[in-house]
């Protein structure tokens, strides 16, 4: 046999390797892949979800998909109701994440990592999550603990939520930086074969790539969604979550360092600026100038208060487009790169209804935490080096394409030849596929609101806008702090946990 016809077989075997260890988001897209279970869940059926979640995150043990199955099945087990389950999916979602974090920059599983993604796609890289999954896991963790009656377990998870949003920051620069020295290594490497096949420029820059029509209109979508105020990577719910942590805790000096950040993120919301207040005021820490004139509410922040937490509907989620582009060698090259789609809200807020010294009252949820706006911000700051990293793998696999097609053509043999198109051609269809991989169960906003204990104990909540839509709850007399955790999955599909601590 020839020897070129030999290397093309051994080519095709490492494909249909690197297929079968890699799983199916190498060349079937995540969101396609999740789509029947996301729908499911959507729909309000979530104890069939959690159960179908369940079973694909054990079904991907040890693959580079199994961190996406797993969140997944940790917030539907949640929703559910299977508190057990729940914890099991976030432990491990946690552990995967530790582990990423422990292996060195470069060792011999990374490298294989690296080799798999020059050969395939991104997808062939474990994923790792965002950078907002590894604060919201802890969060999630500390709502089950709640749930559970357990205050401890859940101040624990509050603490390591807290430790995981300063560490994010951080991690992120680190990330970039590698990113870019990637990006160069590779670009030498590829000019390095260019010049050996005729010195043709093969350095793409970013700003050449963005005035591609589609990439520039994910670039402007995601800036625009963006909230600076929030600042890199910050997630107002976090701090919201921690101030009430540390309320529950009667620590009013560290709930206020919360609320004052929040007030920088939020400087119009009602809400942040009361509480803001009521929190300075209880320990006579100074107001800022322009909220003196506000009162602070006639109630304490942790002691017989309600607190009522909407998750209102799907946060954004990524879906594979493509884009053209001239590359040197081959002309016009379609590429596949992931962009959010984004989701309207479900819901306009909440209306809380309730009695206290003897006068029927009410107050309406206000947004703390706007989802759209932290992933698009992560989204847009990763944009540059991801478009780039995509451009240049295809230039890579071109390259290595050219070599081989050409190889072929010199041993004379047109099966060679012929074989060698044929390969080639499928390895890059079948590989150039976006890593649409991400934690779809998330919600688009939180809002929250909080009222005194009503004196008879009795709440009353309308979902503004959706007829129909209200629920009556009964608090026991001995409770102290009541969080009413609610999640809108569509307009008439609202889950209510109420949690009582006293």
């Amino acid at each position: 046999m020839d020897k070129h016809v030999i290397k093309l077989s051994g080519l095709s075997l490492l494909i249909v390797i690197n297929t079968l260890m890699m799983g199916c988001s190498s060349v079937i897209d995540a969101r396609k892949q999740k789509q029947p279970y996301i729908d499911t869940y959507y729909s309000g059926n979530v104890s069939l979800a959690a159960k179908d979640f369940t079973e694909k995150s054990e079904g991907h043990i040890d693959t580079g998909d199994e961190l996406m199955w797993t969140l997944e099945a940790g917030t539907a087990n949640y929703s559910a109701s299977e508190y057990q389950s729940s914890m099991r999916e976030f432990e491990r979602s946690e552990a995967l994440i530790h582990d990423f974090d422990r292996r060195a920059v470069i060792n011999a599983r990374a490298a294989g990592s690296e080799i798999g993604s020059a050969l395939t796609n991104p997808n062939a890289l474990p994923y790792q999550g965002m950078y907002l999954d590894r604060v919201m896991l802890n969060a999630y963790k500390a709502l089950n603990y709640f749930t559970l009656n357990d205050p401890a377990g859940a101040q624990v998870e509050l603490r390591r939520m807290r430790e995981a949003q300063k560490q994010v920051v951080r991690k992120f620069s680190d990330e970039i930086r590698t990113s870019q020295k990637e990006i160069d290594a590779q670009v030498q490497k590829n000019q390095q074969q260019s010049r050996s096949m005729g010195n043709q420029n093969t350095n793409m820059s970013f700003a050449t790539i963005v005035k591609v029509p589609a990439v520039n209109e994910a670039y402007r979508t995601s800036a625009s969604k963006s909230n600076k105020r929030y600042g890199s990577l910050v997630n107002p719910f976090v701090s919201y979550f921690s101030a009430l942590g540390y309320l529950i805790d009667n620590n009013y000096a560290e709930a206020l360092v919360d609320f004052r950040n929040l007030y920088r993120m939020n400087p119009n919301n009602q809400l942040v600026q009361r509480d803001y207040v009521s929190a300075a005021n209880r320990i006579g820490s100074e107001i800022p100038a322009h909220l003196k004139d506000l009162r602070p509410y006639e109630y304490p922040l942790n002691n017989k208060i309600v607190y009522v937490i909407l998750f209102n509907g799907r946060a954004p989620a990524l879906k594979q487009e493509k884009f053209q582009i001239i590359l040197p060698y081959v002309g016009y090259t379609g590429i596949a790169f992931p962009r959010y789609e984004y989701f309207p809200a479900l819901l306009p807020g909440l209306d809380v209804g309730y009695t206290y010294n003897k006068k029927k009252l009410s107050v309406r949820t206000e947004q703390v935490a706007d989802f759209d706006a932290i992933m698009s911000q992560e989204y847009h700051d990763k944009l540059p080096s991801m478009i780039t990293r995509l451009v240049i793998s295809t230039l890579t696999k071109e390259l290595a394409s050219y070599a081989i097609v050409d190889a072929a053509r010199q041993s004379g043999s047109n099966g060679a030849e012929n074989g060698a198109y044929a390969l080639t051609g499928i390895y890059k269809f079948m590989f150039n596929t976006a890593d649409t991989r991400g934690w779809e169960t998330l919600p688009k906003e939180v809002q929250i609101a909080h009222v005194p204990m009503p004196d008879n104990g009795l709440l009353k909540i309308n979902a503004i806008g959706s007829a129909g839509q209200s629920k009556k709850i009964a608090l026991k007399k001995d409770t102290n702090i009541a969080l009413i955790y609610i999640r809108a999955l569509s307009p008439k599909n609202l889950i209510y946990k109420v949690i009582e601590l006293q």
